[in-house]
């Protein structure tokens, strides 16, 4: 079996960068040269590993509070200064600038060096006939590049995906030294893009589609399906409104083509319980497709556990009334079965008297709702309840999450759990399908002959968790837009998908909601409020690059800014 990859957090000193330590792996001596760091063949393997360092960190919940999906109850909390316009090139808490250009720098500098690695001392150790981990060494060396290349789009898509075009470099340029970057041209949005897919299918050149034979490869690490993931969601991004007003030439053919690439590979499947992608063992799941497992922690419990348990710290990212509102309610017939579903109504009075009654059952997967049970514990959001206002840090919204938070945790006892950020899953790649399909060829043609309609992928997806299919007549892009949040809700994508669809005027400039629920005998009494505005201008569909990233380069900035 694979040796399982787990994060640790330590830090390590390598290339006289201080950052966290990705893998389990020993430290790298900060003061070996570079010569020797790429000729040692351990040093180099770890110089890979401090690579995969510049990933992001999916568990900064704080992302979904920048969206009409959820609220950071601490009134600290970076999302604000998204939430009232108050930021710009100067206080971006978002920038992620400075990472991804370090993670690119340290990606080039491997390619640089990449064949100086020495593994002759391990085939003159060889007394036997077995000399398998001479050809072990030597694909890991080929593995490795393939597993940069990677690593090396992911931070460019990672950058475009804020700021538009950015600058193409091949070679280790020093983003903290200026003079390294003298001359350098930003480049267009479609060059990047360009781009991104070369890297991603020259990775998919060197990652084998099946690591079956490479037993020694281990789980956590880039494999072909990452690759073809990252290349699909890149033409997606690229073939949508935002990136096709900046200039981007990719259709919705060819993220459909990139698409049916992924499902092809047969690999991934739909988990059969949708709740376990976001617990202690989504890693195994097979609908997980790329990820970064972050160990035994317990700070995402710390964060978001219902204030009725002690140590919780309130920190809590919670839904709103917008995001708990797009889950639909199934409708039953006399003997209980489910016949179909409709949007929820607060004017329809037996949602406005049980509204967490039959409701999609993603939600109760996804949020805390007064009456849930959590942990053996009935969560009461009512007024004066267990967790409910006016209580010090209290959810304002009157909902708690529940994706990622694993309810075994004792907080008291400082128990904690394995914690696995999803970066690509099989359930995403079959909504980005759908909508590239649809807007490509409509709901129920396949001109392609892939064997799937958009239509078809859709429906998949929620006859998982026994939701009723849609109808051709059904499906169009604001049903699309609907299933991909409360399918992939706190997961990093809302935040993306409002802006590459270019409506964040119309979902961010607009007020968010809470619920106030009263006790009224054995009853409640449910009152939706504002819970506050939000500001968002058009010109924030796209990040400002720093001042003084400016300044450094003279580079124009974005527009508006």
């Amino acid at each position: 079996m694979r040796k399982k990859i787990a994060i640790l957090s330590a830090f390590i000193t390598l290339l006289a960068s201080c950052k966290k330590d990705y893998l389990n792996v020993n430290d790298v001596n900060a003061f070996v040269t570079p010569d020797q760091l790429y000729t040692n063949y351990n040093y180099a393997q770890q110089a890979v590993w401090n690579i995969y360092g510049y990933l992001p960190d999916g568990f900064i919940l704080a992302y979904e509070a920048i969206t009409d999906n959820a609220d950071a109850t601490n009134v600290t909390d970076p999302s604000k200064v998204f939430n009232n316009g108050t930021w710009n090139q100067y206080n971006n808490p978002d920038d992620a600038w400075a990472r991804d250009f370090e993670g690119i720098r340290q990606a080039n500098l491997y390619l640089k060096n990449k064949d100086k690695a020495d593994i002759t001392y391990i085939r003159d150790k060889i007394v036997t006939s077995d000399s398998s981990s001479w050809y072990n060494a030597q694909n890991n060396v080929k593995f490795m590049q393939g597993e940069v290349l990677f690593l090396k789009a992911f931070f460019y898509f990672d950058l475009v995906k804020r700021y538009g075009g950015v600058p193409i470099m091949n070679a280790p340029l020093d983003n903290n030294n200026p003079a390294s970057w003298k001359n350098i041209s930003r480049n267009s949005i479609d060059d990047c893009v360009h781009y991104i897919v070369s890297l991603c299918d020259s990775a998919a050149t060197i990652i084998p589609s099946n690591l079956g034979p490479y037993s020694w490869y281990d789980l956590g690490r880039v494999t072909y399906g990452a690759v073809k993931a990252l290349k699909a969601r890149t033409l997606l991004y690229a073939a949508s409104p935002l990136f096709k007003s900046a200039g981007t030439t990719a259709t919705w053919g060819d993220a459909a083509s990139a698409l049916h690439d992924v499902i092809a590979l047969n690999t991934y499947t739909l988990d059969a319980t949708y709740s376990n992608l976001f617990g202690s063992n989504n890693a195994s799941s097979k609908e997980v497709i790329f990820y970064r497992r972050y160990g035994n922690i317990n700070s995402v419990e710390r964060h978001n556990f219902p204030i009725v348990f002690q140590n919780t710290d309130g920190n809590s990212i919670t839904p709103t009334q917008n995001f708990v509102d797009g889950f639909e309610v199934l409708v039953k017939d006399g003997g209980g079965n489910i016949t179909g579903s409709r949007p929820f109504d607060w004017t329809n009075p037996a949602d406005a008297a049980n509204p967490y009654v039959n409701r999609d059952p993603r939600m109760a997967a996804t949020v805390v709702y007064n009456g849930s049970t959590f942990s053996s514990t009935v969560i009461e959001t009512f007024a004066g309840g267990n967790s409910g206002q006016p209580k010090s840090n209290a959810t304002k919204t009157g909902y708690y999450l529940s994706k990622w938070v694993n309810q075994s945790v004792d907080l008291v006892a400082g128990t904690s759990t394995a914690h696995t950020w999803n970066y690509f899953r099989y359930g995403e790649i079959l909504l980005d399908y759908a909508e590239a399909m649809y807007n490509a060829y409509g709901a129920t043609a396949d001109p392609q002959g892939y064997g799937m309609t958009a239509l078809d992928a859709i429906n998949k997806v929620r006859q998982r968790v026994k939701m009723p299919a849609l109808t051709a007549v059904q499906i169009d892009q604001q049903s699309i837009e609907h299933e991909r949040n409360v399918e992939l809700g706190f997961e990093d994508q809302r935040l993306w998908d409002v802006r590459r669809w270019n409506e964040g005027t119309q979902y961010f400039n607009a007020p968010v909601y809470r619920v106030d629920i009263q006790p009224n005998g054995t009853s409640y009494t449910y009152t939706v409020n504002k819970l506050e505005n939000r500001k968002f201008d058009a010109k924030m569909a796209w990040y400002p690059i720093a001042q003084d990233e400016i300044t450094k380069t003279g580079w124009k900035q974005n527009p508006g800014w």
